[in-house]
């Protein structure tokens, strides 16, 4: 019974994951093109360089999503083969099984582990990317005020 749990735990985490970074591609895919309707009719100025840096961070957060799904999907695929090879080894000799499957999971640690970091780089990249857009686009907003006032 505590398999089925971990399973369903690990099923709703995964999930719970993709969902959040789903929320945040959309979110930076859609910064990008309302950042782009604001200043469509205006001529290019200083005033612009906020507002573009914002749009390449939404860019950069969009990209890191897009790999870290990347990553997240690696894994998941070296997860299945070494299940897959855990039920091919039953054909083997019990000893030789165990010698392969040793070598296997240690060779899946080890891609799994780097992955993982590259995972969390790229996650984190995500968020921090949107936020810094988002406080960029205000500074943007902000000047722009200031310059109609002015």
């Amino acid at each position: 019974m505590s398999e089925n749990l971990e399973l369903e735990l690990s099923k709703q985490f995964k999930a719970s994951q993709e969902r959040y970074v789903y929320f945040l591609l959309a979110a930076s895919a859609s910064a990008i093109g309302f950042a782009m309707t604001q200043s469509k009719v205006e001529p290019l100025a200083w005033i612009h360089l906020p507002l573009g840096l914002s749009v390449m961070l939404w860019a950069v957060s969009f990209f890191a999503g897009l790999r870290f799904i990347e990553y997240s999907t690696s894994v998941t695929f070296q997860n299945q083969n070494y299940m897959a090879f855990k039920r091919e080894l039953r054909s083997f000799h019990e000893d030789r099984a165990a010698e392969l499957l040793a070598e296997f999971k240690s060779k899946l640690n080890e891609t799994v582990e780097r992955q993982a970091g590259k995972m969390k780089l790229y996650g984190n990249t995500q968020s921090l990317c949107l936020l810094f857009g988002a406080l960029l686009y205000i500074l943007w907003h902000i000047l722009r005020m200031g310059a109609i006032d002015a």
